[in-house]
């Protein structure tokens, strides 16, 4: 058999680069990189949802309560002592619902194409639940301030709201790359590659 020629066996990736030797010959050569381009892309993928529900159910579905501020009691309390959330209570849930889609179709793309995880998928999603929890921590301290800064510049609200969100997303890819590729998504059979036109385990 001669040698990246695509068979049923292959996944839809594996198919894909067959048919464009150039890319397989990149991915060869650099399979780290090509891990860390699938896992940016995912997460630009996982971004679009993520973008739409925030902005659906910060002005649409939880427009009421745009400006009113987080009650003084229990976990709003809680919250407000480390968050200042723009629009009030309607921006709270509106980034903490987009965010779980967003790391809900992030976690599916990722152990499926970027990693081709094989790890326990109950440690796995055990594990990125901790990571969000924390990720989550961590933008709505970042998030906010950013949509602020960003605020500063005196573009159109919605503008302001997509760019604000754009950049508060990307800054955790700081952990999250790492966390995922090392910990959470680990592959631990062989992969499969061509070797003398077979496409077997490696």
């Amino acid at each position: 058999m001669p040698k990246h020629v695509a068979t049923p066996e292959m996944d839809a990736q594996d198919r894909f680069l067959a048919k464009f030797p150039v890319f397989k010959a990149f991915t060869d050569k650099h399979p780290e990189i090509y891990k860390l381009i699938k896992f940016f892309v995912a997460g630009g993928i996982s971004n679009v949802p993520e973008i739409l529900v925030y902005l659906l159910f910060l002005n649409v579905v939880f427009v009421s309560l745009k400006g009113t501020p987080l009650p003084d009691i229990g976990f709003f309390a809680f919250v407000s002592r480390f968050v200042t959330f723009k629009d009030g209570i309607a921006d709270m849930y509106a980034y903490m619902i987009s965010t779980a889609v967003g790391y809900t179709v992030a976690f599916i793309l990722n152990r499926k194409i970027s990693f081709k995880a094989d790890a326990n998928i109950a440690l796995s999603t055990f594990l990125y639940v901790l990571m969000v929890i924390f990720t989550i921590g961590a933008n709505g301290i970042i998030g906010p301030a950013i949509t602020a800064a960003v605020g500063k510049l005196g573009m159109p609200a919605v503008l302001t709201q997509i760019i604000g969100k754009f950049l508060a997303m990307a800054v955790p890819g700081l952990w999250t790359y790492p966390l995922n590729r090392f910990i959470i998504h680990r592959h631990k059979k062989p992969e499969k590659a061509w070797a003398d036109g077979e496409y077997v385990d490696s």
